[in-house]
């Protein structure tokens, strides 16, 4: 991962207005999350796809081909702050496809809009070709948490000997902000609003002799803004999930017809293969302590953090030289002076 400050000069005038960017270039964890992928956490790609088109496995998942992500930020950024600290703007994603001269094309029909779960029911009635390549948040339990689960866990889901709902699971939040999974939302019968839809750049099915781009930008204001929450949380965390899942109709047999993707182990298998992607766009909060307001607690932290312009922020305090730029460099110039502090004064509550 790449410290916003590596980026800053090349897009400092956007970034001032919008925030900056941070790049996470290559993910600590990512796993073809299906049944029958017998080297969990080593394997060189991930193919989404669904089951509900064949009678025959009805055991399995609707969304049965998984691609599950995650980011660890490095000690170069602000992690473990609280949630309310981060001031989100925005998230994208950004996969690679997998083609090459010498092996399968996907061949994978571009679709941009989910359908109505009933248009995938069997037998499928969707009257467009293709389904959307589609990313929501993840879940876990009851076997696993997001600290005990990583790339080589044991796989948790349904297979040909019983039905299982996933762990973790892709899911969205429902109207009370509990989290429902959606790997299974056929044969749940609803229609789950996916936080990004993948859109690629370059691709002609049946014709990709090169990898190509699949960009995934995500609507922060979902469910009432707790998709926006959910980054948040995760960056307090310090590891960052997502999954990718495609309802594509897929058998057993097919070799393709479906999306699939680079992971970090597939690195080297071309020139153009690129490891998952994050960007967060994050601008100053001026907010450490997470409370939503700045107050006289969040001054005295700003204050620790002075050290001029050009110059490193001042460490000892409640807050590190990163996590000073993270929080208080409102202008976007890698330091912390009197002009972030006159920003921040000008939206200050009262002492």
């Amino acid at each position: 991962m790449r410290h916003r400050g590596a980026i800053i000069g090349l897009f400092a005038w956007a970034a001032a207005a919008q925030g900056a960017e941070v790049v996470f270039d290559t993910p600590s964890d990512d796993r073809w999350h299906y049944p029958y992928n017998f080297s969990p956490g080593v394997r060189a790609t991930a193919s989404c796809f669904g089951s509900t088109g064949d009678p025959e496995y009805t055991t399995f998942n609707d969304r049965d081909g998984i691609f599950l992500i995650a980011w660890r930020p490095d000690a170069s950024f602000c992690g473990g702050l609280p949630p309310g600290a981060y001031d989100i703007r925005a998230v994208r994603v950004t996969l690679t496809g997998v083609a090459c001269a010498t092996c399968p094309t996907p061949d994978w029909i571009v679709d941009l809009t989910p359908d109505p779960w009933f248009n995938m029911d069997y037998p499928i009635t969707d009257a467009d070709p293709g389904q959307p390549v589609e990313l929501f948040g993840v879940g876990f339990g009851p076997e696993y948490t997001s600290s005990t689960w990583n790339e080589r866990s044991v796989y948790v889901g349904g297979d040909d000997a019983g039905f299982s709902g996933r762990d973790p699971f892709p899911f969205v939040f429902d109207n009370q902000g509990i989290r429902v999974h959606v790997e299974d939302n056929v044969k749940d019968q609803f229609t789950p609003t996916p936080w990004a839809v993948g859109v690629p750049l370059g691709y002609s099915p049946g014709n990709q002799t090169t990898p190509f781009p699949v960009h995934f930008d995500v609507d922060l204001s979902l469910s009432t803004e707790r998709v926006r929450a959910y980054f948040q949380q995760q960056l307090s965390a310090g590891r960052i999930f997502l999954a990718v899942t495609s309802l594509t109709v897929t058998s057993k047999q097919a070799a393709t017809g479906y999306p699939s993707f680079f992971t970090k182990e597939g690195i080297g298998l071309h020139p153009l293969a690129r490891a998952p992607r994050l960007v967060l766009t994050l601008a100053a909060s001026g907010n450490p302590d997470g409370d939503a307001d700045r107050d006289k607690r969040d001054w005295g932290a700003l204050a620790d953090c002075l050290a001029g312009p050009d110059e490193t922020p001042l460490e000892g305090g409640v807050l590190t030289a990163g996590e000073c730029l993270c929080v208080f460099d409102f202008d976007e110039d890698e330091d912390v002076d009197l002009q972030d502090a006159a920003e921040f004064a000008v939206s200050m509550g009262p002492l």
